[in-house]
């Protein structure tokens, strides 16, 4: 049984995967469509930082650790995003809601934090 246990990775790990996978799929779902109907540097950077989030699980799965580092790296671009995209670029949110950046940060600091936990606790 403990060889079980060992087989899975560490649960701060499991936490940042779960995290990461749920801000891909918001990517996919939401950010990529809204970024291919805005056009600008969003048709290129989402997906790009898509592809890293789904780069960052991959290598979390294969238990290495700089999956970590882009995990990290796509919270910190997602503090940003709602600023770039709402305020210096001027585009009103998608349904039209002024909090909705709410949502993505609280997203982004808990990929952060659990992704820095994992990290301390390698």
């Amino acid at each position: 049984m403990n060889t079980e246990r060992k087989a899975l990775p560490s649960i701060h790990i499991q936490a940042a995967m779960a995290l990461m996978l749920i801000q891909l799929v918001h990517k996919i779902v939401r950010e990529i469509p809204g970024a291919l109907n805005m056009g600008g540097p969003g048709v290129v950077a989402v997906p790009v930082f898509a592809g890293l989030l789904a780069v960052g699980i991959l290598l979390l799965a294969l238990r290495i650790k700089w999956g970590l580092i882009l995990g990290m790296i796509d919270g910190a671009f997602m503090l940003f995003q709602p600023i770039l995209v709402h305020i210096i670029l001027a585009h009103p949110d998608q349904n039209g809601i002024w909090w909705y950046p709410i949502f993505p940060w609280t997203q982004a600091l808990l990929i952060i934090y659990f992704c820095r936990l994992a990290w301390k606790k390698w």
